[in-house]
């Protein structure tokens, strides 16, 4: 068995991802609904790029943080005075969240689904023993899993219309097999994972699975229905947190003893990768704890349906009675939010209708831009691989002094130039593009900068059938480094495309596409 990708430091590709598109693939949507926001369109920056996204080093002590708009004459929008004393932080703003435990499966619901797991285990059989069994039983009885899955969150009804041959998904799957361990006297949860979060938002490439309370083996250990799996580290059962460790940190994360998922998975993006973003679901629909890493940065500032905390302990301790944590985020200063993770502080500008842009001063050291999604996606190994994408630097060929060669542009361009970068002005219409041969049944991402100066710009990467694709818009007046969700190619082609949505101008410096592993491609 292959380890999960290594970390490695790369070349920088990007900095920053845009935003989510659709899903990559039918076996890891998402059965959890994603809390996402919408913003307006942001007039241009004269003074070129700008920076809206920041984090400060909080060491020991007392670090004074200075908040200010350059574009008003340096006025101060916030000053923090932030005091760290080990895990303990004072001077930002603090919530105290509760979340209210699980509904219990009701009288009659209990009674069927036990009536359902007859003969499934025996009654003498371990917590552990009868979590597998279950899982297994569950996967067995799961063959239609395709989109669009099953609208419902009620258990019960799940159940019956998987049984009646209804396609279901992993979502539906964690449910089920949640309520099935309840059913038969085990504390279960779902949990949900995603690969990518693009300006502090979920992407399309999720999944998810379900994790049991088994005292004897420390507390939480995660369960895969789909892949009929579990995972070990260093040789034991695993939780979700322990797994995202153990990816994050580049440790090998192996499929449990007896488990059929290596054949399950086989075909599909790697599982182990999706234990980077975790989430947990305590009534369907509602709101939604997200652990929230220092080394991948914060989501979505806005959203209240998203609770956000580093604490470990929120996470590990057993929570059938709900769960309450302390949150340390807030707004600041109208659109300008803050949030403490670990020993960073975090930073956002996210102001509406106003030119972008703060300045950001600490009493402690450095200031950093933090490269959130792509650096990671960098440090597990997805953009190791060979660009699949002809002249993605946009080198001149002998025919040609405007369009690089291997690259088109069509509609009403108004102009193209090579001067740093593939440049176009055109409008609403106009596009650069080019077509990418790869293997059918695969998986890739695309990664892309670009500079939008004036107008709205859409990138997009899809199959060329056409089939499933991703998309998103770049903010004008600064440097966008934006990665794509994975998308399947079934033709054999792909379609890379920047185009210009209104009268625009933009400049494209490097595109790279690249096949996600698999863990077919990982095993062999």
């Amino acid at each position: 068995m292959s380890e999960v990708v290594q970390p490695s430091r790369l070349r920088v590709y990007a900095r920053r991802a845009a935003a989510a598109a659709l899903c990559a693939a039918a076996a890891f949507a998402l059965g959890f609904a994603a809390a996402r926001y919408e913003r307006g369109h942001r007039p241009a920056s004269p003074r070129g790029s700008v920076f809206t996204d920041f984090r400060v080093p909080l060491p020991e002590g007392e670090t004074v943080v200075n908040i200010s708009d350059p574009s008003a004459g340096g006025e101060t929008l916030a000053r923090l005075a932030v005091v760290r004393r080990g895990a303990e932080v004072e001077g930002v703003p603090q919530t105290v969240r509760r979340f209210e435990p699980r509904a219990p499966l009701s009288a009659g619901d209990a009674d069927f689904f036990r009536r359902e797991l007859a003969g499934v285990f025996s009654p003498s059989d371990s917590a552990w023993t009868k979590a597998n069994k279950i899982r297994e039983w569950l996967t067995k009885l799961s063959g239609n899993r395709a989109m669009p899955g099953l609208a419902t969150r009620v258990p019960r009804e799940a159940y019956e219309e998987m049984r009646a041959g209804r396609p279901v998904l992993c979502g539906n799957l964690a449910q089920i097999y949640a309520a099935l361990c309840e059913a038969a006297g085990l504390t279960a949860r779902p949990v949900g994972f995603d690969l990518l979060v693009r300006d502090g938002r979920f992407g399309g490439d999720a999944h998810a699975g379900a994790e049991v309370w088994v005292e004897e083996l420390g507390g939480w250990v995660y369960q895969d229905p789909t892949f009929d799996c579990y995972w070990e580290v260093g040789g034991r059962p695993a939780s979700a947190l322990a797994l995202h460790d153990a990816l994050m940190d580049g440790r090998g994360i192996e499929l449990g003893e007896g488990c059929a998922g290596e054949s399950a998975s086989r075909n599909y993006v790697d599982p182990r990768l999706y234990f980077r973003h975790l989430s947990y679901e305590y009534r369907p629909g509602g709101d939604l704890l997200y652990y929230a890493d220092e080394r991948v940065g914060p989501i979505n500032f806005r959203d209240r349906n998203w609770a956000q905390t580093d604490d470990r302990s929120a996470v590990e301790r057993i929570d059938s009675d709900g769960n309450s944590f302390t949150e340390r985020r807030g707004e600041v200063s109208p659109g300008v939010f803050v949030q403490v993770i670990g020993r960073s502080l975090f930073i956002r500008d996210r102001r509406d209708g106003v030119e972008q842009g703060l300045r950001v001063r600490s009493s402690s050291g450095a200031v950093e831009l933090p490269a959130y999604e792509q650096r990671r996606a960098e440090e597990l190994g997805l953009f190791t691989g060979e660009n699949l994408v002809r002249n993605g630097s946009f080198r001149l060929s002998g025919a040609s002094d405007t369009v690089a060669r291997d690259w088109a542009v069509s509609g009403p361009v108004e102009g193209v130039t090579l001067l740093g970068g593939q440049g176009m002005a055109a409008s609403a219409g106009g596009v650069l593009r080019q077509q990418v041969r790869v293997t059918p049944g695969r998986y890739y991402l695309l990664y892309a900068k670009l500079l939008v100066s004036r107008g709205e710009v859409v990138w997009s990467v899809g199959d060329a059938a056409p089939g499933p694709a991703s998309a998103g818009g770049a903010e004008p007046g600064r440097v966008s480094e934006v990665v794509s969700d994975v998308v399947p190619s079934r033709s054999g082609y792909l379609n890379v495309s920047f185009e210009a949505r209104s009268d625009a101008a933009f400049r494209v410096m490097d595109v790279v596409v690249v096949e996600v592993p698999t863990f077919r491609r990982l095993a062999d």
